[in-house]
C-alpha cells in the first residue's frame, strides 16, 4: 500500500485536461470553501482536516494512491458527474446536483447560527427577517429559505473562512456555520467574541461517490463499513473536538 505521506494535488484545469482517475489512484475532490476542521488548505493544498484524513485512510485501506483535487462550489458536479473524481465527502444529497453513488452517514455535525456577542438573541430563525446574515457564495440554506423566503438577507462570503471573518470583522451580527466549524473556533480561539445561538437541523454528513468511477462502488462499500465498525473514523473525528 503505498505511504500516506505520498500525496499529490491537482488543480481543476489540469484534471479536466486529464482523463478519469488514472491506475491505483482514488481522487478526492477538496472542498477549497471550506474551513477546519473540515479541512484546510496550505499552499493551495488541502493540508489536513476531516476530509483529507478520511480520504487518506480510505485510499490506504483501497490499496490506492489518494489525489486531491480543489474544487469550489460550482465545479463540483462536473468533476463528479464526468468522473474527473471519484468522490467528494461531507456533503449531503441536497446540497450538490447529479446522481451518485452514497455512502452511509458518517460525520455528525449541525447547521445553526453564531452571533457576534453583543448581537441580540435568537429566539427562532424568524428573528432573521430582514437581518444581514452572513453565508457562503452558492451554499443551500433550504430549511432557513422556506422559513424567510425573500425576507433572507444574504451577505456572501467566498468561502466559510471568508464568512467567519467577516462575522468577526464586524460586517454581520450572524452567520450560517457548522456546529463543527464554529467548536473548533471556539476551541482555537477561546477569547473569540461570537457565541451559538440557534441550531436548526442536525445532520450526519456523507461521501458521493462519482457514477463513473472506474473503482467498484461494492469495493468501497466494504472498505467504509470496515472503517465505521473498527473505530477508524471515529478516531478521526476525535481529533478535531
Amino acid at each position: 500500500m503505498p505511504s500516506r505521506s505520498r500525496l499529490f494535488f491537482l488543480p481543476l484545469p489540469m484534471l479536466c485536461a486529464a482523463a478519469l482517475a488514472g491506475p491505483g489512484e482514488l481522487v478526492m475532490l477538496a472542498p477549497v470553501d471550506q474551513a477546519m476542521p473540515i479541512a484546510r488548505f496550505q499552499n493551495g493544498a488541502i493540508a489536513g482536516g476531516i476530509v483529507k484524513d478520511f480520504g487518506d485512510v480510505l485510499a490506504q485501506r483501497l490499496g490506492r494512491r489518494p489525489v486531491y483535487l480543489n474544487a469550489d462550489v460550482p465545479e463540483v458536479t462536473p468533476a463528479l458527474t464526468g468522473g474527473r473524481a471519484d468522490a467528494m465527502c461531507y456533503v449531503m444529497p441536497f446540497w450538490i446536483d447529479g446522481d451518485y453513488n452514497w455512502s452511509p452517514p458518517l460525520f455528525p455535525d449541525a447547521e445553526m447560527i453564531a452571533a457576534r456577542s453583543d448581537a441580540p438573541r435568537l429566539r427562532s430563525l424568524k428573528d432573521l427577517r430582514d437581518r444581514q446574515v452572513g453565508t457562503v457564495l452558492g451554499y443551500r440554506y433550504q430549511r432557513v429559505e422556506l422559513v424567510l423566503g425573500a425576507r433572507f438577507k444574504r451577505t456572501d462570503a467566498p468561502s466559510m473562512e471568508a464568512n467567519i471573518q467577516q462575522m468577526v470583522a464586524g460586517k454581520v451580527p450572524y452567520t450560517m456555520i457548522s456546529e463543527a466549524t464554529l467548536n473548533y473556533q471556539h476551541r482555537i480561539n477561546p477569547g473569540m467574541k461570537v457565541r451559538g445561538d440557534l441550531v436548526f437541523s442536525a445532520y450526519k454528513a456523507q461521501c458521493a461517490f462519482s457514477q463513473k468511477s472506474a473503482i467498484p462502488f461494492d469495493e468501497v462499500s466494504r472498505t467504509i463499513d470496515t472503517l465505521i465498525k473498527d473505530g477508524s473514523i471515529d478516531q478521526i473525528l476525535a481529533r478535531y473536538r
